[in-house]
């Protein structure tokens, strides 16, 4: 029991590790002053460019990776390596290490599952795509993607806790983004609506 306590703390304070935040130190100036005003990968491209993106990215994918693949190495059990991926990821949206200031959780989400299940993780990305091609929105195609990973996760993990944490976690993800999901929306169906206009 006390050594659990111990992985759940130790996964929320890795999630506090922010790359966006790293990217701050190397290049001595706050870029979430600008753009978005998010910590995270896309607008550190947007402000600092491509490399900077890459950078944030990879930082924020590795950490929710590690927590994963760390666990599974010492054989922990599946319903822990969940609370930790909650934990982790709870820890890059508020992190208390910044004010509970951080981002959105997406690039850890699929550093988490790429550790967790290669297969579940190339079908998410897989989804997205499609999904975002479709739509003409990554935003739309990532959320989209993640209700439809509950029947996958399901497949993979029958286990009616293992099913109520992962929607707990797409709960908290699409909550942290609910605006983003909204704008998303409003700009799908304002296209929509302009076609059938014309």
């Amino acid at each position: 029991m006390i050594i659990n306590i111990v992985y759940f703390v130790l996964a929320y304070f890795l999630g506090n590790i922010m790359g966006g935040k790293l990217l701050e130190i190397i290049y001595r100036e706050e870029f979430t002053n600008k753009g978005s005003g998010n910590v995270g990968a896309r607008n550190a491209g947007r402000v600092l460019g491509p490399k900077s993106f890459v950078f944030v990215l990879a930082v924020d994918f590795f950490k929710g990776f590690l927590v994963v693949i760390l666990l599974k190495i010492f054989n922990i059990n599946a319903t822990i390596i969940y609370i930790c991926i909650i934990l982790v990821i709870v820890g890059h949206i508020k992190p208390v290490v910044f004010k509970f200031k951080g981002g959105k959780g997406v690039a850890t989400f699929f550093g988490c599952m790429s550790a967790l299940s290669l297969h579940m993780f190339l079908v998410l990305i897989l989804c997205t795509l499609v999904i975002a091609i479709i739509v003409k929105s990554l935003t739309l195609g990532f959320y989209a993607s993640l209700t439809l990973g509950t029947c996958i996760n399901y497949l993979e993990n029958p286990s009616f806790i293992i099913l109520g944490l992962y929607i707990l976690l797409v709960i908290i993800l699409c909550i942290t983004a609910l605006g983003d999901i909204e704008e998303a929306f409003e700009k799908y169906f304002s296209v929509k609506k302009n076609k059938s206009v014309r």
